[in-house]
């Protein structure tokens, strides 16, 4: 069974000096906060004589007045910064169904919404029949095995980028590396 020990931790020159106010006798110092957190794992794990993974420790650092009024100014702007994300999410989303559904494409969308194509397939997926999903998967891996091959500007042919070609066997050597397809012979 684990068990949570508040601690605090207070600055004494370089290093942070700890006390765990639940357990008497369990103090002891670190030189980061991370280190401080381990450090009173251990003491309270030794004092208690139970397995340092029984323990967690809910460290608390004692910052001066002024310093804990801007963390507190901090903290409260993030929180009103993720509930604003979340509320332009949401907005976003229905903004890009609701051009989707006036007709326009997922490029105009984007245009009027300032996103990309992409991303407003994203928010606004097509709701086709099941045969779609059979369809993207197959445009996927069209599209990936486009992207492997390059044109040679001399010759003018078309050279996988590393793969064989479709169709084609590869043949290794006895060092295990890959010959190509006309050398396989």
């Amino acid at each position: 069974m684990t068990t949570t020990y508040p601690a605090t931790a207070r600055r004494s020159g370089t290093w942070w000096a700890i006390e765990v106010p639940d357990v008497p006798g369990a103090h002891t110092q670190g030189r980061n906060l991370k280190e401080a957190e381990q450090m009173a794992r251990e003491a309270v794990a030794l004092l208690l004589d139970v397995e340092e993974d029984q323990v967690l420790i809910d460290l608390r650092p004692e910052l001066p007045q002024a310093t804990t009024d801007i963390l507190a100014d901090f903290q409260a702007r993030r929180a009103a910064r993720e509930e604003a994300e979340s509320a332009e999410r949401t907005a976003q989303e229905a903004a890009a169904r609701a051009l989707k559904e006036a007709g326009l494409s997922v490029r105009d969308a984007g245009a009027v919404l300032g996103l990309s194509h992409q991303r407003i397939a994203q928010l606004a997926p097509e709701a086709g029949p099941a045969g779609s999903e059979k369809a993207r998967k197959a445009v996927t891996a069209a599209a990936k095995s486009k992207a492997h091959t390059t044109k040679n500007p001399v010759s003018g042919r078309t050279v996988g980028g590393g793969r064989a070609a479709a169709g084609t066997k590869t043949a290794r050597t006895k060092t295990g590396a890959r010959r190509k397809p006309q050398d396989a012979a």
